[in-house]
């Protein structure tokens, strides 16, 4: 909503909407763009999710992940076109930098992100969080609630999320890494596992079946080491050109 009003008080003749650079430096634009589609997509396709629903699970999950890819496509690629119209190739990769609307606005759009982070964390780090529980929370002799487990959690989970916002923080090269996330993880996780292990666990008859699925898999494989190549040729050149903590 905020790129519209900042969009038009923009001198439209003035903004930008070519690719500035080199052949091989819009190539690997290309290749970094792929990780970044990839990783908008992450948050429709997390395993651990689907244990916790109610049966039918595959019909609950098939409706959770249709609604998820539907409200991604309405709001992050909404965002992605606008945003390219109001400020063209010259784009902060984030997009808040960029706006230049009311203050209070840009405040409550980054109070908002802020919001949706804390819910991201909850639900990425849980594997980890399980992990540290595991190794130091008295599950055996104790309640999982217990004073003494509730406060190993609390030190647990406040200390990992202090450290990677620290390392989040330190590196300002937002697009990049969201990028190299989208190639080697949301890539294999959204598009190439879960076709694989349909194809162990059902083995499909049809060989049309089949080849769509072989194809997916082939295709976004691709899709996950060209984005990487592209992401980490981009941290590369950014490193040389940025500080830690630059944008703080």
């Amino acid at each position: 909503m905020c790129c519209f009003p900042a969009g038009r008080k923009l001198n439209r003749s003035t903004i930008d909407y070519k690719l500035h650079g080199t052949k091989d430096h819009k190539l690997f634009g290309i290749f970094s763009a792929l990780g970044t589609i990839a990783f908008s997509f992450g948050d429709a396709m997390l395993p651990e999710i689907q244990s916790t629903l109610r049966r039918p699970v595959k019909k609950n999950m098939y409706k959770g992940i249709s609604a998820a890819y539907a409200v991604i496509i309405v709001t992050y690629w909404t965002v992605a076109f606008v945003g390219f119209w109001a400020f063209g190739s010259t784009v902060n990769a984030y997009l808040l930098n960029s706006l230049t609307g009311p203050r209070w606005a840009i405040v409550l759009t980054n109070i908002l992100a802020i919001i949706q982070i804390a819910g991201c964390y909850q639900i990425y780090c849980r594997p980890t969080y399980a992990v540290f529980e595991e190794k130091f929370m008295r599950l055996k002799d104790k309640e999982p609630l217990s004073l003494h487990n509730c406060l190993v959690r609390l030190c647990i989970t406040s200390i990992y999320i202090v450290v990677i916002t620290l390392v989040a923080a330190a590196l300002p090269f937002f697009g990049d890494f969201v990028a190299l996330c989208g190639s080697v993880g949301f890539s294999p996780l959204d598009f190439v596992l879960p076709v694989v292990a349909y194809l162990r666990v059902r083995r499909p008859k049809n060989w049309s079946v089949c080849i769509v699925n072989v194809i997916i898999v082939v295709s976004y494989t691709f899709v996950a080491i060209l984005g990487s190549i592209g992401a980490v040729r981009f941290i590369a050149i950014d490193i040389k050109n940025y500080r830690l903590f630059g944008n703080i």
